[in-house]
């Protein structure tokens, strides 16, 4: 049988006349573009510009462990500057000139990074080693020698820039400022030039209207604080200096990148940054964009979690701060005025979980507003209250009896003293060359009692004859592995502190140790300064039976290769479980019967506690300090309280009071908020 075929003989003609028909218009379109246009388009090709330009990747956001954002970013509008458009017109510098003085009726500012005076007699101004390795290589390019001075340069920049000669010195070095990053980027591959950034929509206007040859409004990122809150710890970014510019130009950073300069910003700049992109861009003869394509995608840095709690954050800092003003007015409020009275200058508290070591919140008084720090630095530089001093991580404090837990625990495990052991209270110890040593009771006394009595009531005389029995090197052991005058682990800068030891007096004070040194120190006074967060961690250690957490602030960081910190332990204790149950009773004791008693004596929630005050000179109110944690059993959070000038440590009870309500009675679950969630 004869099979037929499927496709008809007029079908299969068209089938195969079609890629011949194809075939013939391409060549022809070829032949027209090449043979009878060819002139056009080179010349069209000829009058292209074409640039290659570094697109930053966005910023990745920093959350705290709820998932609410506390620092993101947002679309910026900045003023460009084409070179090669820019010196085509008849008056380049009256140009530059004028758009200076839109920035600066807009508030705006500019970028001039030329390290030269701003008016005559012409000097070099301070520069850091970027401005100097681009100085030296401007130099070197156009053989002005490496020892031109400043006078030589303007005058190169006048006749190279044709400046015109009516322009006054200051306009002279505005110009010439501008001119010089324009043509670095051109001559040194020097990422893109952004003369201001962040116009407001009446900026914006202004300078499109104008219409300046080779200005324009592009849009770019900036980065936005969403709480006003961690002024200290979420830290700002910015330009690199020449000690950055060393460590991130082999990471592939562009010398024009914006870094983290403190705070989480920095520590976790790794993390945040990503990875630049690159764009090509090709313009015409009249400035218009032909095309623009990536040759290299950029990819948006990770989304970096923090342990902070920002409403744990919130009610720390509004506690510390209601606390120190408190103070001052009833200080005040006695003296009968102002005049003559010592105030509490400033103060710090730390809020830590117990068991891992998260960093729930850090305050440091007073603070200061992170979203106008550019605006308000002068300021924030002179101000004698020092507010950009992170007191909670660089202060450093002598501990005053919150240290006799130390004392109690090298005693109860080394055997000096037992739970059981008695000690009467003589109020004094003067057999040492006229020298005494008094228990803040005398002339009265305690009496005679244990160890548990003498943490309730902070018995100096216990702790002298303990801690004499024991000697300073036991002691320093304990200490140590509390981590008092170690580093804690956290990330941000902080000062690691004196732990008091035979080693710091003898090579720091250039004296032998003395007995008497050694009592002084078992009640935590002598050499000891300790910063809140390493009291802090020293809580949040008893509270945790002997177990030191490294403190952190980074809880996880997101997207591909992203992780979650694993809690480190980085010391532990060498006490039993028994040692901490009686500490822990010690501690209840003195805040239930104790000096915080007025409040904790009945709150709600068993809280373990000791108060400290800490001697700063005979001319000086004395320095409160308080430690505590809560609840006794199984324990959730640990925090340390230091207010200078603030005489008596049980005074900051109250903040600690503040603290446990937020936390017991407001706190959220770890996620339990949808993400972005900003808190009221």
């Amino acid at each position: 049988m004869k099979l037929r075929s499927g496709i008809k003989p007029f079908r299969a003609v068209v089938l195969a006349a079609l890629p011949i028909l194809l075939a013939c218009a391409l060549l022809l379109a070829l032949y027209n573009l090449q043979v009878m246009n060819a002139a056009a388009v080179l010349e069209e090709s000829r009058n292209n510009v074409t640039r290659t330009e570094t697109v930053s990747a966005a910023r990745g956001d920093i959350l705290d462990r709820c998932g609410r954002v506390l620092v993101t970013n947002a679309v910026s509008y900045d003023i460009s500057i084409d070179r090669s458009v820019l010196v085509t017109d008849a008056d380049p510098n009256g140009i530059l000139l004028e758009l200076i003085a839109l920035a600066e009726e807009y508030r705006l500012g500019h970028t001039d990074t030329l390290p030269v005076s701003a008016g005559e007699p012409w000097e070099y101004t301070e520069m850091d080693s970027i401005q100097a390795g681009r100085l030296g290589d401007y130099l070197r390019h156009f053989d002005l020698g490496e020892d031109a001075d400043a006078g030589k340069l303007m005058d190169w920049f006048r006749s190279h820039y044709a400046i015109p000669e009516d322009f006054t010195p200051e306009e002279t070095r505005l110009a010439a400022g501008v001119r010089w990053e324009l043509e670095l980027r051109a001559l040194f591959g020097i990422p893109d030039y952004v003369f201001a950034a962040g116009l407001d929509q009446q900026a914006i206007a202004a300078v499109s209207e104008r219409c300046y040859p080779g200005v324009s409004v592009t849009a770019g990122s900036r980065r936005v604080l969403r709480t006003p809150y961690a002024a200290h710890l979420l830290g700002r970014i910015g330009p690199m200096d020449g000690e950055q510019w060393e460590k991130y130009s082999l990471l592939g950073y562009p010398m024009n990148a914006l870094v983290g300069q403190d705070g989480a910003e920095a520590a976790f700049e790794e993390y945040l940054h990503g990875a630049d992109g690159k764009r090509v861009t090709v313009r015409n003869a009249a400035g218009e964009i032909v095309s623009s394509y990536y040759t290299e995608e950029p990819k948006a840095g990770a989304d970096v979690t923090l342990t902070l709690d920002l409403g744990c954050q919130q009610a720390t800092e509004e506690a510390l701060a209601a606390e120190i003003a408190k103070i001052n007015a009833d200080r005040i409020a006695k003296a009968g005025g102002p005049e003559n009275v010592q105030l509490a200058r400033g103060g710090a508290a730390v809020v830590i979980q117990v068991g891992t070591g998260d960093i729930l919140a850090s305050a440091s008084y007073p603070t200061y507003d992170l979203a106008t720090f550019r605006e308000n630095y002068a300021e924030l530089l002179a101000d004698e209250a020092r507010p950009m001093f992170n007191r909670a991580f660089q202060g450093r404090y002598a501990p005053g009896s919150t240290f006799k837990v130390v004392t109690a625990t090298a005693g109860l495990t080394e055997g000096v003293i037992t739970p059981e052991t008695t000690i009467y209270d003589r109020g004094i110890i003067d057999e040492y060359d006229g020298i005494s040593f008094t228990c803040w009771a005398y002339p009265g006394s305690h009496g005679t009692i244990n160890v548990k009595e003498a943490l309730q009531m902070s018995c100096n005389y216990f702790f002298y004859v303990t801690g004499r029995s024991l000697g300073i090197d036991a002691l320093d052991r304990y200490a140590a592995a509390y981590g008092l005058g170690r580093p804690t682990g956290v990330e941000l800068y902080e000062n690691t502190g004196v732990l008091a030891s035979r080693a710091y007096k003898e090579e720091v004070i250039g004296e032998d140790w003395y007995v008497g040194d050694t009592l002084q120190a078992a009640i935590g006074q002598s050499y000891h300064l300790f910063t809140p967060l390493q009291l802090a961690s020293y809580a949040a250690t008893i509270a945790a039976d002997g177990s030191r957490y490294a403190a952190h602030l980074l809880h996880g960081v997101s997207g591909p290769g992203g992780f979650a910190y694993e809690p480190t332990v980085l010391d532990t204790v060498d006490a039993s479980a028994d040692t901490y149950a009686v500490l822990r009773e010690g501690m209840l004791m003195a805040s239930r019967y104790g000096s915080a008693s007025y409040v904790f004596g009945d709150y709600r929630i068993p809280v373990c506690s000791k108060t400290g005050t800490a001697q700063v000179g005979e001319e000086n109110v004395n320095n409160a300090v308080f430690i505590a944690f809560a609840p006794q059993e199984d324990p959730e959070i640990a925090l340390a309280v230091v207010v200078e000038g603030g005489a008596n440590g049980y005074y900051l009870a109250e903040v600690a009071r503040d603290i446990f309500d937020w936390y017991f009675t407001q706190a959220p679950e770890a996620g339990s908020l949808p993400e972005n969630t900003i808190l009221p």
